[in-house]
């Protein structure tokens, strides 16, 4: 029996399996051949089977994904298992059901705030949130992740909170952002500098104006935000986020504007 797994060798998962690797050997599950082929050549114990472990990490990219994981898994040894990914929150429901069924509570909330190239924010050097559904199963997580990172960084809150957490975080970046773009565009109506009026408005401590770029894109900003506009229907100003980022990139398209 392994000790740890990681399933999902993706930007997130497979960073995580390299962090996990520097202080002990674990084995690392994708089913995609090359994903697997570069770590293999590396010198890592990875496969495409799932094996039997004492802790399951499951750092795949879709809420889909973790279901098809949860049902492979045999629970008759009572493992520890680990949601890093990002999960659908309207999907709350149904995980707390799958619970349920399988008499099996000993599984923790743990997203990932893995930020790529930024050393500063890397897997286990930053604060992270974690929510558990017993105390024995939390008391073996945080003994387990102490091993690769701070104790004082670990953050407990229900499982719920932890869940809605982390798509959130990202719409609200992504709001942060399309704020940026309508800027731009109105600036260069009106002839306005935008990146020296953002440079001036952000010498304020609280004041953090992002860069308007070439529209929001990338896997984990527009689809968390469609969870959290789909999940909080009432919202308007999440709906209107999300028209504003795509008039943006029709705008920079369109137009000889030089992004800096």
């Amino acid at each position: 029996m392994e000790e740890v797994s990681v399933i999902g060798l993706g930007i997130v998962g497979g960073s995580t399996f390299i962090e996990l690797n520097k202080k002990i050997k674990c084995y690392g599950m994708d089913i995609n051949n090359s994903t697997l082929e570069v770590f293999k050549k590396k010198g890592y114990y990875v496969g495409e089977e799932l094996k039997e472990s004492k802790i399951y990490i499951i750092a795949v990219y879709t809420t889909d994904q973790v279901f098809d994981v949860l049902n492979k898994i045999d629970y008759s040894k009572n493992p520890l298992i680990v949601i890093e990914s990002t999960l659908d929150i309207s999907r709350i429901d149904e995980l707390e059901k799958f619970i349920y069924e399988k008499n099996f509570d000993n599984l923790i909330i743990f997203p990932h705030r893995f930020n790529p190239n930024d050393t500063k924010h890397h897997i286990f050097n930053l604060n992270r949130v974690i929510g558990a559904y017993n105390k024995k199963a939390l008391d073996k997580a945080l003994e387990f992740y102490k091993r690769f990172m701070d104790e004082k960084l670990i953050h407990i809150y229900d499982p719920r909170i932890v869940i809605l957490c982390k798509p959130i975080e990202n719409a609200y970046r992504f709001v942060e952002i399309t704020i940026a773009e309508s800027l731009k565009m109105n600036c260069d109506k009106l002839g306005i500098d935008f990146n020296k009026l953002r440079e001036s408005m952000n010498t304020k401590w609280n004041i953090d104006i992002r860069e308007a770029r070439e529209g929001i894109s990338g896997n984990c900003l527009p689809k968390d935000m469609k969870i959290v506009s789909n999940y909080f229907k009432d919202n308007e100003i999440l709906k209107k986020v999300l028209e504003i980022d795509e008039v943006y990139k029709n705008y920079i398209k369109n137009s000889n504007v030089f992004l800096l």
